[in-house]
């Protein structure tokens, strides 16, 4: 297989958990002699048969995502996928559900963390398995003592916002979601094909989830009572799921000064910034472990949803209140708590290939290399040249705009740079404009001609 074009295209859905890790990947990639672009998602999409084919790289396998995946293929592009479903969940083949055939088959390859879900996508996708790479999640790569470094301030910068607080984190995707109630979400949910209510595997998949949720909502609920009066000398820091609508919890917090329900930022900052994380089967107790830092499970009912989750069997378990405070007193004491164990780290590092020698950004990129070889070579001027029907914008939707904000061109280089250094190689020479949330990255020039439609397009 031949890469048309040595540039990566990455689209993105939610930036705060998405950007810097795509920045990661773009650093190394640009060194490499790539050109990339990335940003919002849906006018990535919408422009796939505009501009000139490359590496297309999707950030999951939906059903919607195959429209988009086949699109790309039947335009030339080669297609690789990162599922960003994956990390942080324990996942069996017929547990699948969100991964479509469609998606699936219009890859060349397929990044996957961990052995067993690996096996459980190839048990799922026979056809695939000789496309599947295992391979650590760059989300997973900032989390490394060697690159969360580039959160430093941030960090500093919570500290000195908030002083010392416990981090609670939620994760009601079905019960509380921001798209609507749950007879929305289920509908979409089989518009999209992932759910078939007929189905009675699914039926009964859908009704343990949301009787964890329930309890899992029951139990938060019950902690932001108990919590400020117990360790009156720490601040509560609310931060539900990127998904969630924050009006429920801030009715909840009730306008109390010790609360605050939040919704800005990486989850990684949060996490490095807080004494304590609290959370109900989130993927943030994961990254708790991979920071060094203490975070508890609450988890109040028995039900199987709970199996999925990888928080569950690598973080401490408490099932009520009284479990929860008692052993937040015990982590956060001055001599501390001895808090993970050797088991714990062993699952962790299987779950996300872990490579103690390589990024799984470097595998990745090693892997594009060495599997899809690029026809043309990096020039002084740009090879990202759109055709003249190419959309410079595209309007918000829905929840879209908060889920993608319009990025800060010079943010975004100062993390170039700051990766850059991290990673001992040369910073990408500029980002530059390439549609309204979207950026290329490159060491190239774009043509006058690209410059000069840009502008009309911005006028459009």
């Amino acid at each position: 297989m031949a890469l048309p074009q040595p540039i990566l295209y990455m689209p993105m859905e939610i930036a705060s958990r998405e950007l810097d890790s795509r920045l990661l990947l773009t650093t190394l990639a640009v060194a490499r002699g790539y050109e990339v672009l990335l940003g919002q998602k849906w006018l990535i999409e919408r422009n796939i048969d505009c501009m000139p084919p490359g590496l297309y790289l999707s950030k999951t396998l939906t059903q919607r995502d195959g429209l988009a995946m086949a699109k790309a293929k039947s335009s030339g592009y080669l297609v690789a996928a990162i599922d960003e479903e994956l990390p942080g969940l324990f996942m069996s083949s017929s547990q699948l559900r969100w991964m479509s055939q469609e998606a699936v088959d219009a890859t060349d390859l397929l990044f996957i963390a961990g052995a067993a879900n690996s096996a459980a996508v190839a048990e799922r996708f026979p056809m695939a398995a000789n496309r599947i790479i295992q391979a650590g999640n760059p989300r997973w790569d900032l989390l490394r003592a060697d690159l969360r470094e580039i959160y430093a301030d941030e960090v500093a910068a919570l500290h000195q916002r908030y002083g010392r607080f416990i981090l609670i984190n939620t994760n009601l995707g079905f019960t509380n979601s921001e798209k609507g109630d749950v007879a929305s979400i289920i509908r979409d949910q089989e518009r999209l094909g992932k759910l078939d209510l007929k189905n009675p595997d699914h039926a009964s998949y859908v009704q343990s989830i949301i009787s964890m949720e329930e309890a899992n909502r029951g139990a938060v609920e019950a902690l932001l009572q108990e919590l400020p009066a117990r360790f009156p000398d720490y601040r509560i820091i609310l931060r539900p799921h990127p998904s969630e609508a924050l009006e429920f919890w801030q009715k909840i917090a009730g306008g109390r000064s010790q609360i605050e329900v939040v919704r800005e930022g990486p989850a990684v900052v949060w996490i490095m910034a807080a004494d304590l994380l609290i959370h109900t089967n989130c993927t943030t107790g994961v990254e708790a472990l991979a920071l060094d830092k203490p975070a508890i499970c609450v988890m109040p009912s028995d039900s199987p949803a709970n199996d999925r989750y990888l928080s569950n069997r690598v973080n401490p378990i408490v099932r009520n209140v009284a479990e929860t405070l008692d052993l937040a007193r015990q982590v956060l004491q001055p001599n501390g708590h001895e808090f993970y164990t050797d088991e714990m780290l062993s699952l962790f590092r299987q779950a996300m290939s872990y490579d103690r020698a390589r990024l799984g950004a470097e595998t990745i990129l090693h892997s594009i290399s060495e599997r899809l070889k690029p026809i043309s070579t990096p020039s002084a001027r740009s090879a990202w040249q759109p055709k003249a029907r190419y959309r410079w914008r595209i309007r918000d939707k829905n929840v879209r705009g908060l889920l993608m904000p319009q990025l800060d061109k010079s943010e975004v280089q100062d993390k170039l740079a700051n990766f850059a250094r991290l990673l001992n190689v040369k910073v990408p020479a500029h980002a530059t404009e390439a549609g309204s949330k979207v950026l290329l990255v490159s060491n190239s020039q774009l043509s006058l001609g690209t410059q000069y439609r840009r502008a009309l397009g911005r006028l459009i």
